[in-house]
């Protein structure tokens, strides 16, 4: 086999807004949860099931991350395409493998599929009785 793929393409919802955090270098990236799911028939139990799986996006490319802060809000349904990334994480004696996709450059991409309603309520003014 020549050569390798490092390509994965998800279609989910975020489960918070998304975060910008500043970096060393002057540039800045934007993070956030996706919650994708899988649903299925039981058939021994005649049930739909649902498994949803958690991942964690980091987006470096700065047109992409600026849209993302502007368009994107908790709920609001995405479809990405990036690079499956491992690092290794120390605190203290713990120590765990943080997979993120990532998004960085060529081929990646972050489409807005549906956005989020908004979750602001809307107050409603008191009526003045007149006499």
């Amino acid at each position: 086999m020549r050569g390798t793929v490092n390509r994965v393409i998800l279609v989910g919802n975020l489960g918070k807004d998304p975060l910008r955090e500043d970096l060393e270098n002057g540039g800045s990236r934007v993070s956030f949860p996706l919650a994708s799911s899988e649903i299925w028939s039981d058939q021994s139990q005649g049930k739909r099931k649902q498994m949803r799986e958690w991942h964690q996006i980091v987006c470096l490319d700065q047109r992409l991350a600026d849209m993302t802060m502007r368009k994107c809000r908790k709920g609001t349904q995405v479809l990405v395409e990036g690079r499956l990334r491992a690092t290794l994480v120390s605190e203290g004696p713990a120590q765990w493998v943080r997979t993120e996709i990532v998004i960085d450059g060529s081929g990646c991409d972050i489409t807005i599929l549906e956005l989020s309603k908004p979750t602001r309520l809307k107050v409603k003014k008191p009526r003045v009785r007149k006499n």
